[in-house]
């Protein structure tokens, strides 16, 4: 899921900020797909701006790697496609505290982009002018702290697993890849189980819904199925691992 996607004929090309950024078309139908209930339950004005604030907050959060690439003086360029987005370096960050800052930036990126939306809001309450504006606010807070603090998760590969990684290899290089991908495997596995309980509690009127904490984000099916398959990708790393191990030793 860290691998740049083939190059297309539909790709979108521009650039920002001196960085080459490409969209694939795979990233589009995406995030239709997720804002699908848009269409139908509000109209083609909402689903639009869905897609919006898929686009800008992934844009930004792919930004905040690219800015962190090129402070540590390395290249790099942008890439949004159906999982996401990626920010691609074309050398190495030679240290492993500027590899977590890296990380890092992406999600720190969002989260300045939810200070700049709210301090902006609380000085002219533009969400208030009509409904298409409050939902498009709330959806842009929803995605850039929600989607942010699950990209902090010790799950291979989103950011917070890259820096479960260093932090592991940092403490142990022969044996911490192995710890960090036993941690993803046991956080993604919680989330996907989690994530279960919800969509089936939702659709049931389960009453321990209502008693979990209002900053909590309620799981559904879609990220079951993300959790899920990020621990069975664990999984079958450490067995790749594990096997690569055997084979050297032998």
């Amino acid at each position: 899921m860290l691998g740049e996607p083939d190059r297309t004929r539909y790709d979108l090309h521009f650039g920002l900020f001196g960085f080459p950024i490409r969209v694939h078309p795979w990233f589009w139908l995406a995030t239709a797909l997720f804002g699908a209930n848009a269409l139908s339950d509000r109209g083609v004005d909402f689903f639009l701006a869905w897609i919006g604030v898929v686009f800008l907050s992934i844009l930004v959060h792919e930004l905040g790697h690219g800015f962190a690439f090129r402070l540590f003086g390395v290249r790099s360029h942008l890439v949004l496609h159906a999982f996401g987005g990626l920010a691609i370096p074309r050398s190495r960050v030679p240290r492993r505290w500027q590899r977590i800052a890296v990380s890092l930036a992406g999600p720190a990126a969002g989260f300045a982009l939810f200070g700049l939306l709210y301090a902006s809001n609380q000085l002219t309450s533009w969400s208030q002018r009509n409904p298409l504006t409050l939902w498009l606010y709330f959806q842009l807070v929803f995605v850039n702290v929600a989607w942010g603090l699950m990209n902090l998760l010790p799950v291979w590969p989103l950011d917070g697993g890259q820096v479960c990684e260093e932090v592991c290899v940092g403490l142990s290089p022969w044996k911490g890849r192995g710890w960090s991908l036993r941690v993803s495997i046991l956080v993604a596995g919680a989330a996907c189980v989690y994530s279960l309980a919800c969509a089936v509690g939702v659709r049931e009127n389960a009453d321990w819904i209502l008693r979990l904490p209002p900053w909590l984000p309620l799981g559904s099916l879609w990220t079951a199925l993300l959790f899920g398959a990020l621990a069975a990708q664990s999984y079958q790393l450490l067995e790749r691992d594990r096997w690569q191990g055997q084979h050297w030793e032998r």
